[in-house]
């Protein structure tokens, strides 16, 4: 799997929006994100984690960088089709 997309707050840091104003802020305005859940290997990097359900149904736990936001799923849609990039799973949460 490598590219999802997650209806979620814009990511500001580490701290979330318990410890952090601007991510108080990010967390009042939910977007779609395309997600890329097979980022180039970086041992210096630190990043978000999300959980994915595979196709046999197993979950399991990916890191991932965010490609871009978008206010509609039709919008990452466009993207993709513009970029080729092949969108495997959508979570609407």
């Amino acid at each position: 799997m490598q590219y999802v997309v997650k209806k979620m707050a814009k990511i500001h840091c580490a701290k979330g929006p318990k410890g952090c104003k601007k991510c108080q802020e990010y967390v009042k305005e939910i977007r779609y994100a395309l997600l890329d859940t097979n980022p180039q290997e970086n041992e210096l990097a630190a990043r978000p984690m999300i959980e994915l359900e595979i196709a046999s149904g197993e979950k399991i736990w990916v890191t991932f960088d965010i490609i871009a936001y978008f206010d509609t799923l039709d919008a990452v849609k466009e993207y993709a089709v513009k970029k080729g990039i092949e969108i495997e799973q959508i979570i609407e949460e």
